[in-house]
């Protein structure tokens, strides 16, 4: 027999093994219905500029606007011409101290001030505030105006020294809506990670309703989780922080909402036959930030969702892990608009061969940091680590589908008159200091909800279950700390069990007794940064857990 037959038959006998592996495999594994989608949550250029969520410093806020030179004839700035809607503005000279320049563009009115500052009005608010979005930082922005004007809806202004620049956003341009949808015979789930620091119940909820009414998708199937990147636009009501660090409604109901919809509906409409695995390593991207010692809980579990489609064997994959997506917040990065590091980690995915869209899911890292200041670092080792898992044999999926949305109602206990007062005078001196200014608000704002009678009863935790065969997902809401997701998976020891937090609503941090007792960020200050009423009882975090055991979805 010549070298070339032996070649030739040996070809024909591999290539035989791999087809019955596949028929094997066809037969003996679960096929689900799966598809994915990436839309961009990136802000477009008439959104002019951006206020950055997640650092309460500096105390003038961080924004997008990243100013270019560019050409405009000087005949466009005409300072003034706004219109009649705005006449009652001029009338009463409503406008931002030291206002050197104004403009108009559709509901909003722009002003320009001798320091370099940027403030806007709604046509809805004529009398209310004028909002900062922009000021003079020395990276972006680092031009010195004397005029702006809109011309073909992106924002352009004219330094002291007579050069025209355009506004834009300082951006890695990977900003994103992820979505994966699985389903197999009526019962369908969707999973959605955001490149955002967070959202309101209320607007997730408007979401879940909405895919409702288009899809006949049950809210309870629908998971939509932050990756809590600092480095997103503000997209909650950040109510103690300054009124510009407040969402621009502008971008959260023309961009983010829309977004997120709309991966929705192509995870859907993509969806095709699959194969469903689940591997589990390590990763040593974080530590706790918190809480001291050895013992100090850290659940350093990566869990990654593989899904293969039968045809073409192209795959998507859901990562998950619980870390702050965070860096030393300086320089140029200070300002960028930025997923951090699960940004890197998902480009660096796609990058294999087969590899399509990469899902980041955030665990419970809410007092979890990474080691590494450098996000880059971060995301290339997260990486590295999904790929060491890739490589490893995962346990295959199969069994139904279902889902289940609980909750626990936590009694508020709000301060007495007295002590909001006493609170306040001592908070209130005057010294730009941001935690004191910050403390101030607070205490204006439960001070208005007791006067309108709106305290909050209660403090709301949700905790959403979904089962896809025998991978189950639970949805914590809130910053939930690294502890939670140790105890959910000690409930069902063997099995394969991953958990978020950042789920649906992101309203405050979800200690443990020993934050709370400690006195320490997660468990005390951060639920007046997030305007809260209360903090929660000491025994939060054995409630929710008993909970969970309890209803053992």
């Amino acid at each position: 027999m010549t070298t070339m037959n032996k070649l030739f038959i040996l070809t024909l006998f591999i290539s035989s093994s791999l087809l019955q592996g596949l028929i094997g495999r066809a037969q003996t594994q679960a096929v689900y219905q799966a598809g994915s989608a990436t839309v961009s949550l990136e802000p477009g250029p008439a959104d002019f500029s951006l206020a950055l969520a997640g650092y309460g410093f500096p105390r003038g806020g961080r924004f997008s606007i990243d100013w270019k030179a560019a050409s405009l004839p000087l005949s466009k700035f005409k300072s003034g011409k706004t219109g009649k809607r705005w006449k009652a503005v001029a009338l009463a000279n409503h406008f931002p101290t030291g206002t050197i320049s104004v403009t108009a563009y559709k509901n909003r009115l722009l002003a320009l001030t001798a320091n370099d500052e940027l403030y806007r009005l709604d046509a809805g608010n004529l009398k209310g505030e004028w909002i900062r979005f922009a000021a003079f930082n020395g990276s972006g922005y680092d031009v010195h105006l004397q005029s702006i004007t809109i011309h073909s809806a992106t924002l352009y202004g004219l330094s002291k020294d007579g050069k025209v620049y355009r506004a834009g956003h300082q951006s890695s341009a990977d900003l994103s809506a992820r979505a994966l949808a699985i389903s197999q015979g009526k019962s369908a789930i969707v999973m959605v990670g955001t490149d955002l620091c967070g959202f309101n119940h209320d607007f997730i909820n408007s979401i879940k309703q909405e895919a409702y009414r288009r899809h006949g998708l049950n809210p309870e199937a629908l998971l939509i989780n932050a990756s809590h990147t600092h480095f997103a636009p503000a997209t909650q009501d950040w109510t103690t922080w300054g009124s510009h660090q407040l969402p621009d409604t502008n971008y959260l109901n023309g961009v983010v909402r829309p977004a997120i919809l709309k991966a929705i509906a192509l995870a859907l409409k993509n969806r095709k036959p699959a194969w469903l695995s689940f591997g589990r390593g390590k990763t040593d991207i974080g530590h706790n930030r918190t809480l001291p010692g050895s013992d100090a809980p850290y659940d350093n579990d990566l869990d990654v969702l593989q899904v293969e489609r039968t045809g073409d064997h192209s795959k998507s994959l859901v990562f998950l892990t619980g870390c702050h997506p965070v860096f030393k917040n300086e320089g140029a990065e200070g300002f960028t608009l930025s997923a951090n590091y699960p940004g890197i980690t998902r480009a660096l995915l796609q990058q294999e061969a087969g590899i399509g869209d990469a899902l980041f899911l955030q665990g419970c890292g809410g007092d979890i940091n990474p080691v590494s200041t450098d996000h880059v670092k971060t995301g290339t080792d997260l990486a590295a680590n999904v790929r060491s898992i890739l490589r490893q044999p995962m346990q295959q999926i199969s069994g139904g589908i279902n889902f289940h949305v609980d909750s626990v109602q936590f009694p508020v206990k709000p301060w007495s008159r007295e002590q909001i007062a006493a609170f306040r005078k001592e908070n209130d001196n005057g010294r730009g200091d941001v935690t004191a200014e910050k403390n101030v608000r607070w205490s204006d704002l439960m001070t208005r909800l007791d006067q309108q009678g709106r305290m909050p009863r209660t403090m709301p935790v949700y905790m959403q279950t979904l089962n896809i065969g025998n991978w189950k997902l639970v949805g914590i809401s809130r910053e939930t700390v690294t502890s939670y997701s140790l105890a959910v998976k000690q409930l069902w020891p063997g099995k394969l069990v991953s958990v978020a937090g950042y789920c649906n609503d992101v309203s405050s941090y979800l200690p443990t007794s020993r934050h709370i007792s400690a006195g320490v960020y997660e468990g005390n200050d951060s639920f007046f940064w997030y305007g809260q009423p209360s903090v929660f009882p000491l025994n939060v975090f054995e409630t929710i857990i008993k909970q969970i055991k309890a209803n053992n979805h």
